[in-house]
């Protein structure tokens, strides 16, 4: 069962359980409040989700912080409930389906090597954010290519870059995708950085999207076990995509040469706008499992971001090398196909996704730890409509706020993006990027019912306050500039008082 089919199962099942269980709600700890998804399946829509979250007691307020926790438990919901409940995004997302996935289905089934058993609906991400669309709005540029694993197979990769600038050269990054996953998903990224100044190439990892199943390399080592896009594959194909960043005709991709190498490209074809110098790299899921240990076994690597990698540390082995400046991002909730309540009075460790943060800040090396208010693991993995997974609102605008800050502190070496790091209100410098599915406005698709994209209101976090956004369960942290700047706790940090002092030092 596909991806999308699978969610959409899921969603139907749970709801439907959801409201045969409102007829006897759910106990939690000995009291009768009743469960977040009851409450969603009731009609209960997510409110109150950035004002200041309190932080009540869960041992002698246990009432308050159920309460809050319920709370938290609608607000990772909020980023699906906002796309279903708005015509746009729905519209649009069909039309993606009706215009795609006749051809997909039939290119599929006449080339086995194309897709494993992920199925073939996975593909397609953010309607508002395909790159025709983005293209044809002049943001930036675009282009699919295919190139060769270092398994010989093919792998299917996207290019985004800025708009033309004769003579600009720019910092390159990439992304890796996580388990079962396809380059669609990754519009935001592709398209929010490439447009702050960056070439940006995102891949299909193989055996997903649309890159090959198996390989063509004659040493059984380097083929492709039947479940292709397992942990041992995505650190090959990382991999593959860092040397390719970097290729140029002169210092041409070692693999494009392979036997499957016909009719793939065999370097960058944007290396004249790449500072090969100025490299990043980042990865979800199991695509952060694999940045992780690459970005510091890699000298070449200059700055990674990990959207949760499951709180992997870097190898013990890789200790001496350590070098790159980290960015992590951890999650409320992990899997959930709704989230899962806190047990009050059970143990939750605020520093649960410090495992990398503290390595690399032991070794003297800038690092900071992220985790979204109600987030969960899909925040990084944004389907169209059929297969949307629930999310909080603000999870990945926040995430490509502080991606682009990162980057711009260690490729572009920016002391002003050392600010936006640290700072206490958000800036417009991801709402400037920010173009996909949001809230939906009746009166703006009054207004020109000819367009299908009319009432859709990206997401916004301008003047927004930093600590609001933060999860109060697990710390975000950060140890920039040697240390010289440094916060155990971001939530510690109110925006109302200028000058009050970050959380407690690291």
């Amino acid at each position: 069962m596909s991806r999308r089919v699978l969610a959409a199962a899921v969603l139907a099942l749970s709801l439907l359980g959801a409201g045969l269980a409102s007829a006897s709600p759910v106990h939690r700890d000995s009291t009768h409040e009743p469960t977040a998804l009851q409450l969603l399946a009731a009609g209960v829509l997510p409110t109150n989700c950035y004002a200041p979250a309190g932080n009540p007691d869960p041992t002698t307020d246990i009432a308050a912080w159920q309460a809050r926790d319920i709370q938290n438990e609608l607000c990772s919901t909020q980023r699906l409930t906002d796309e279903v409940s708005n015509p746009a995004f729905v519209r649009l997302s069909g039309m993606e389906v009706a215009g795609y996935e006749p051809n997909q289905i039939f290119s599929e089934l006449n080339d086995p090597r194309v897709r494993s058993w992920g199925g073939f609906l996975v593909a397609g991400g953010d309607p508002f954010r395909t790159p025709t669309r983005w293209t044809a709005a002049a943001r930036g540029q675009y282009q699919e290519f295919t190139f060769i694993s270092t398994t010989g197979a093919k792998l299917q990769a996207e290019l985004y870059s800025p708009m033309p600038h004769p003579g600009a050269r720019y910092p390159i990054v990439t992304f890796t995708p996580g388990l079962q996953e396809s380059k669609e998903q990754a519009w935001w990224y592709g398209e929010g950085v490439a447009e702050a100044g960056y070439v940006v190439l995102v891949i299909d990892p193989q055996g997903q999207g649309d890159s090959e199943v198996t390989s063509h390399d004659t040493n059984p080592s380097k083929k492709c076990n039947p479940l292709c896009g397992f942990p041992t594959n995505d650190l090959a194909e990382t991999e593959a995509a860092v040397d390719f960043a970097v290729s140029t005709p002169a210092h041409p991709y070692k693999y494009g040469a392979g036997p499957n190498g016909k009719h793939t490209l065999q370097f960058n074809p944007l290396w004249r706008e790449v500072d090969r110098h100025e490299l990043g790299i980042a990865g979800h899921s199991l695509g952060a499992t694999a940045v992780t240990p690459i970005g510091q076994a890699d000298p070449r690597v200059k700055a990674v971001i990990s959207y949760d990698n499951l709180d992997d540390a870097i190898p013990t082995y890789l200790a001496p090398k350590i070098h790159a400046p980290t960015l992590w991002f951890g999650t409320d909730y992990v899997f959930p196909t709704f989230a899962t309540p806190k047990i009050p009075g059970g143990h939750l460790n605020p520093e649960q996704h410090w495992p990398g943060f503290n390595q690399l800040r032991k070794a003297g090396v800038d690092t900071m730890t992220i985790t979204p208010r109600a987030s969960t693991h899909y925040e990084w993995d944004q389907q169209s409509a059929a297969g949307a997974l629930p999310a909080s609102r603000y999870g990945q605008i926040t995430s490509l706020y502080y991606t682009i800050a990162w980057y711009d502190r260690y490729l572009k070496h920016s002391t002003v993006a050392l600010r936006r790091l640290t700072a206490k209100q958000y800036d417009d410098s991801a709402d400037v990027h920010s173009i996909g599915g949001g809230t939906y406005d009746l009166a703006a698709a009054l207004a020109d019912p000819t367009d299908p994209t009319a009432g859709n209101v990206p997401y916004t976090i301008a003047g927004m306050c930093v600590a609001n956004t933060m999860s109060f369960y697990y710390a975000s942290a950060y140890w920039l500039d040697h240390g010289e700047d440094q916060s155990a706790n971001m939530r510690n940090r109110d925006c109302a008082a200028t000058e009050q002092a970050d959380g407690a030092s690291l």
